[in-house]
């Protein structure tokens, strides 16, 4: 459906929040069940009764607006959602998967931020008072929301993912030195076998007993 008129274009922005909003509360959910950080768990679970007061506010404008446009899919905020659950499922250990979790929401965010901002203004000229006045207190608080997880990933999530990955190649560098000097002993002794059991020919050339010859010979 064409767009022509300020308040469709606010409308169709308005069901695009209704769409990211829908999709962000089930990602969130799913997010939360990889955390075992309490400050985390708690800052998604306040994001989330967040979303849903902005959901319920999206639904009320569409329905006022245009209330006869079918709901329209938010192909940025899905896009966002969908990288953070995959990087989500490629992570091995729990720290690396909470920061994870924190770039993702926080990269969600963001995208948010913006569209609740372009709401606001489409809204004040279009003469919505109170949907305007919806998205300023959404933006505060999102910006409020932001700084929080930034705040936890730089003073512990970020630094338990990268002590948890420097140990992980700590382990890995030893056991591979650990094989790599039993490889070395293991050339060393098997050249001083070979080396004990040298005897030159008539030929001149040097040859090597049997190592049953040398035991029956008790060398």
């Amino acid at each position: 459906m064409p767009i022509q008129t300020a308040q469709e274009l606010l409308a169709y922005e308005v069901r695009k929040i209704e769409d990211a909003e829908s999709q962000a509360s089930k990602a969130l959910q799913q997010m939360s069940r990889e955390v075992r950080n309490k400050q985390l768990a708690q800052l998604l679970e306040q994001r989330l009764k967040q979303g849903q007061r902005i959901l319920e506010t999206a639904r009320k404008a569409s329905e006022k607006l245009d209330g006869k446009s079918p709901r329209a899919q938010n192909a940025a905020a899905r896009g966002l959602i969908e990288e953070a659950q995959s990087l989500v499922g490629e992570v091995q250990t729990a720290e690396m998967k909470e920061a994870v979790v924190i770039a993702g929401a926080q990269g969600l965010e963001h995208y948010c931020i913006a569209a609740w901002g372009t709401v606001r203004a489409l809204a004040r000229e279009a003469g919505e008072q109170e949907l305007a006045k919806a998205m300023e207190q959404a933006v505060e608080e999102g910006y409020r929301w932001d700084e929080e997880m930034s705040k936890l990933a730089e003073r512990r999530v970020n630094n338990e993912a990268l002590q948890e990955n420097g140990e992980s190649q700590a382990i890995s560098q030893s056991t591979s030195r650990d094989g790599s000097d039993g490889q070395k002993q293991q050339r060393s002794s098997s050249g001083d076998d070979l080396k004990s059991r040298e005897y030159r020919g008539e030929d001149g050339q040097v040859h090597h007993h049997t190592k049953e010859y040398m035991e029956r010979k008790g060398k």
